[in-house]
């Protein structure tokens, strides 16, 4: 008796993870298929998810645990390149006055990005009501969150401390000064 003609593997589906700035490899992870080798760049392995892969194009495949000559090829993938750092920050203060007894911490503005105070992010440039004391300044990429630049750390100062009393001493008009 012949057997008949072994059948090929389903196309491979597969999931992305691309690179971010916290983990700078991508991963590509077949979804699972019985009796098959998953294979990424003419490597197969009995594992659905290829990790730790640099930036770059790749072609992937399953085949047959049964006959590995049943190989059925699937879309090219591409693992992009690692996301950009947004530029380091630079601010302006507005140190507190006696009129106004907070400070204000201003980014100059950058596109992209979200402006960060002491771990608070958000998308406006100006964080003002600051009270006197160290803060961190940071931006992070509005596309990948995990892309943070941090700037030099800002001092907002202590509120200036209002004048003594003024004391007078009058010297009033006489005959010969009569002012």
């Amino acid at each position: 008796t012949i057997n008949a003609v072994p059948s090929l593997p389903a196309t491979p589906s597969v999931t992305l993870t691309q690179p971010t700035c916290a983990t700078p490899t991508g991963t590509i992870a077949f979804t699972t298929q019985a009796g098959v080798q998953y294979g990424v760049n003419g490597t197969f392995q009995a594992g659905a998810s290829f990790a730790g892969l640099a930036p770059g194009n790749y072609t992937i495949a399953v085949r047959s645990t049964t006959d590995n000559t049943c190989v059925t090829n699937g879309t090219a993938q591409t693992i992009n390149a690692v996301p950009s750092l947004p530029a380091t920050p630079s601010v302006t203060l507005t140190q507190p006055t006696c009129a106004t007894p907070t400070g204000t911490i201003a980014f100059t503005t950058q596109a992209g990005v979200q402006y960060g105070v002491n771990g608070t992010f958000q998308a406006g440039a100006s964080f003002a009501g600051l009270a006197p004391g160290n803060y961190t300044i940071a931006v992070r990429s509005t596309t990948d969150n995990t892309c943070v630049t941090n700037g030099t750390a800002q001092t907002i100062n202590a509120v200036p401390s209002l004048p003594a009393t003024p004391s007078v001493t009058l010297t009033q008009p006489t005959c010969a000064t009569p002012t």
